[in-house]
């Protein structure tokens, strides 16, 4: 930094590790999203040939040395790469909402009939944006602190009808909060070639915009003539952005409903914010750990700059990794 850091950035954040991409491996949005993509096709019992569709959802959009591509997609390259020459495939953006995003997008088109499965895929090489506030921060307070806390990653995941009905998403609901668009950007450096994040942190986490979770999630379940009952849930999965973050959402969940909140999973302490795909670290590695199993019923909390605000209701099915 240009300072000599004046804060403990584990003790602010839980942070205690997070993943950076190996430029001398060749690491960038485009090869993490592959690797995670094969990876999820060999554990899946599909081949390539079966997907119909594949949705790439990352923010990042780098593919060698650090060049950006808007088109073509980077599904383009995922499709290819896979060898799933009879998928369609686009990319899709909503902050770090993405990947919950592209689950709600293919959730809707399996239920239409327009197609039988697909892959929801994202790459994060979202690290530059760190390297930029290493240079740039000057106080404690900057507007590029939360760039500090961000991880690069890799995950994905296959959809398709479930057998039986017993297993799967029961609902998706996103809405937009646009009144706090403003808090969050991502753009180029305003001092340095790069790219940058800018976010007015205190303002994301101020006690309305927090409380807003809450009151659209009872909003959801008064429309369908009942009550949200976290005694419904084994799970609840925040967005990863902080411990202490993961805490005041469900604080804030707790004393709306005025009930204890369902258990939580995290990955944030060992992974950092990885943006589009937090939540789904947090499954696979639950996943692998043996703590979530088949029947078990989950609740995501999906919050991005926007501000996008989702919920993502699902039954885990007999799955491994």
């Amino acid at each position: 930094m240009n300072t000599k850091p004046i804060f403990d950035l584990e003790k602010i954040t839980g942070i205690k590790n997070r993943r950076f991409r190996s430029d001398s491996k060749g690491e960038d949005t485009s090869t993490l999203a592959l690797n995670a993509a094969r990876d999820c096709l060999e554990r899946s019992g599909y081949d390539a040939a079966d997907m119909d569709i594949i949705i790439n959802a990352s923010i990042s959009k780098y593919n060698g040395s650090h060049v950006c591509y808007f088109e073509p997609t980077l599904s383009h390259f995922v499709k290819n790469g896979l060898g799933a020459h009879n998928a369609i495939n686009f990319d899709i953006a909503n902050a770090c909402a993405g990947m919950n995003t592209g689950a709600m997008i293919l959730n809707n088109m399996i239920r239409s009939g327009a197609v039988r499965r697909g892959m929801v895929v994202s790459g994060e090489c979202i690290t530059p944006i760190a390297d930029t506030a290493i240079k740039e921060i000057s106080e404690p307070m900057d507007d590029q602190f939360a760039s500090l806390t961000v991880g690069d990653s890799g995950a994905a995941f296959i959809m398709d009808e479930s057998p039986d009905g017993k297993e799967g998403f029961d609902f998706i609901d996103f809405t937009t909060v646009a009144h706090y668009a403003e808090l969050c950007f991502g753009m180029p450096s305003e001092k340095n070639p790069g790219i940058a994040m800018y976010t007015r942190s205190k303002e994301m986490h101020n006690k309305d915009l927090v409380n807003t979770w809450p009151r659209l999630l009872a909003d959801h379940f008064e429309k369908k003539g009942t009550m949200f009952n976290p005694l419904d849930y084994d799970y609840i999965i925040t967005h990863q952005v902080t411990v202490g973050a993961i805490k005041t959402y469900l604080k804030a969940g707790k004393e709306y409903f005025d009930t204890d909140m369902p258990a939580t999973l995290t990955s944030v302490e060992e992974y950092g914010n990885t943006s589009t795909t937090t939540h789904w670290v947090v499954i696979y590695n639950a996943l692998k750990e043996k703590k979530i199993k088949p029947g078990d019923r989950i609740l995501l909390l999906s919050s991005a700059s926007g501000i996008a605000i989702g919920f993502l209701s699902f039954t885990i099915g007999n799955i491994e990794v």
